[in-house]
């Protein structure tokens, strides 16, 4: 077998490996996942699990990154193909319902934000890393398409930021739809 296929093999085997933990850790919580568990879900031995993820902390990095570099990858394309007409309306609402529009990477990225504050350490520092590398993409593209708004763009950014992770939590906790255009009107409305 070449390199490439055995690379090829080993990323197909974390991956498999990911989504098992991943539906697991959505269902029991991120605590209550143990690593045989997971083992179960993704059809493997213990060995085999073992040999890719010596620890449920390193399947905990790999899953908070992908989760962590979707959004960023989701935000950089936003940031690509806007266009400078664009309303700071629409701006806000395209990039609110991006992220709330996947559940399941949305209440993930809940418990590990969950994990991250409460108990890990390495997990903190990655999400803190990301929270300023999604602010400043986030400042890039408003500075983009809000040129005359430059001074305030940066506040904007952080309050995006804070109003998306309060729409994640209000997103698992109520049956009832979230007002986005509401919410983004008055947003707009106060700046």
């Amino acid at each position: 077998m070449s390199k490439k296929e055995t690379k090829k093999q080993t990323v197909d085997m974390r991956q498999r490996i990911m989504h098992a933990a991943s539906s697991l850790m959505m269902d029991k919580g991120i605590k209550e996942t143990s690593l045989k568990d997971i083992a179960r879900k993704a059809g493997i031995s213990a060995g085999t699990l073992y040999y890719h993820y010596s620890a449920k902390e390193d399947i905990i990095y790999d899953i908070a990154d992908i989760n962590l570099q979707q959004i960023t990858e989701g935000l950089l394309n936003w940031i690509d193909h806007i266009d400078a007409g664009t309303s700071r309306e629409q701006i806000l609402k395209t990039v609110f319902e991006k992220i709330l529009a996947a559940e399941t990477r949305g209440k993930l990225h809940l418990y590990l934000i969950s994990d991250a504050v409460t108990a890990n350490g390495a997990l903190k520092r990655k999400f803190t890393e990301r929270y300023a590398e999604w602010r400043k993409t986030l400042v890039l593209g408003l500075n983009k398409v809000l040129k005359t708004y430059a001074e305030a763009n940066d506040s904007l950014a952080y309050l995006i930021l804070a109003t998306i992770d309060g729409l994640i939590i209000q997103q698992m906790f109520s049956n009832e739809e979230i007002p986005i255009d509401s919410i983004v009107k008055l947003i707009v409305n106060s700046s």
